[in-house]
């Protein structure tokens, strides 16, 4: 359950913070037109370690975990740093569920993310198109002579 809260936070605000580890961040950078094609935007999701110690998700963060944990923001604090101490003492890797993996080796953190955005957007290329005389093919004029319909009726 921690996973998906993790996962929708981090999706709606663009960070989020590791206790005591670092912090994801969700960079973003939009596609561009380069010779005649489109380049697909990048999403990437970036770790960066912290080399402080004491560094802790604001406030807010603890608020929307409790909210979704229905418990106090006491509670939350408490099982958030409790399920990275969990997964540390059983492997060397924290699973953060569809965002990746963090992985301690060395006492140095790397992550593996699991979003990769080359999977879902590829280059597009642009071609030029033609135009041709519409003036022979001018379907949409209106005949000026309408009242000889209903005349005729």
């Amino acid at each position: 359950m921690m996973r998906t809260i993790l996962e929708k936070y981090f999706l709606e605000q663009g960070q989020l913070v590791l206790p005591g580890i670092g912090h994801l961040i969700l960079n973003q950078k939009d596609a561009i037109q380069v010779n005649g094609k489109f380049e697909p935007p990048l999403i990437q999701i970036n770790f960066d370690s912290i080399l402080e110690s004491t560094t802790k998700p604001s406030k807010l963060f603890y608020i929307y975990l409790s909210d979704h944990l229905d418990c106090t923001i006491e509670q939350a604090i408490i099982d958030y740093s409790a399920f990275f101490t969990n997964q540390l003492a059983v492997s060397n890797n924290i699973d953060l569920g569809n965002l990746g993996q963090l992985i301690i080796s060395n006492e140095a953190y790397t992550f593996k993310s699991n979003f990769d955005s080359a999977h879902y957007f590829q280059p597009i290329h642009l071609e030029k198109v033609q135009l041709e005389d519409q003036s022979q093919n001018n379907f949409n004029t209106t005949s000026k002579q309408w009242w000889i319909l209903p005349l005729v009726i």
